[in-house]
């Protein structure tokens, strides 16, 4: 009587499952967890649960749980107990770039419509999302400069020598929304100095919610 194959065993019991995640492995699958925020397919929240099991994993069992419900891992990657997000030569940038896309707008869109632009993305997008944080920082940097433009314009208005002065702010606007917009569609957090130390912050930009009283 011919015996039935042996079933591959579950990609859970693989013995490569059970090795030490190198720090190559562990870079990747933080690199894979950023981009995915930077896409939009996690929340803040979610990123920041999910890169402390990377960082706690010590083995690739446990570094595999950082990704549950986020990446498919295909049959022929699961019967050898490779996984996708931490694997070498991984194209993290292959795929999803809409988040990126609509955080990039959301600064760039300023140049033409001001805060204007920055605030439709703002609504546009899902609280918690890279593109939403973005267009949040975007609109309160774009208050804060036209607040600046304004009060440029009458320094400039009384006191003629400072008339140089509008000059200054519009130069830092358009250094500010390029350089962010180009940050923020590569997939970056686009904070510089200026924006770090923006007392104005009509629109949520941390990505988590506000607490009560706040």
């Amino acid at each position: 009587m011919i015996q039935p194959a042996p079933a591959l065993p579950p990609a859970s019991q693989h013995p490569s499952l059970s090795l030490l995640v190198t720090e190559a492995q562990r870079d990747r699958a933080l690199a894979y967890l950023q981009n995915a925020y930077a896409e939009g397919r996690i929340t803040a929240e979610e990123l920041d649960q999910r890169v402390g099991q990377a960082l706690l994993a010590r083995t690739r069992a446990d570094l595999n749980r950082a990704f549950a419900g986020l990446v498919s891992v295909p049959l022929s990657s699961a019967a050898v107990g490779a996984h996708p997000a931490y694997a070498p030569m991984l194209n993290q940038h292959r795929d999803g770039r809409t988040g990126k896309g609509a955080a990039g707008f959301a600064h760039f869109s300023a140049l033409a419509l001001g805060f204007i632009g920055p605030a439709i993305t703002y609504a546009a997008t899902s609280p918690g999302t890279f593109a939403h944080r973005e267009a949040a920082k975007s609109f309160n940097t774009q208050i804060a400069l036209s607040i600046a433009m304004v009060g440029a314009i009458i320094v400039g208005a009384i006191i003629d020598p400072l008339s140089w002065v509008t000059a200054v702010v519009g130069l830092a606007w358009l250094i500010v929304t390029v350089v962010g917009g180009a940050k923020a569609a590569s997939g970056e957090d686009s904070d510089t100095f200026l924006t770090s130390i923006n007392p104005i912050k009509l629109l949520n930009d941390s990505g988590k919610p506000r607490e009560l009283g706040r």
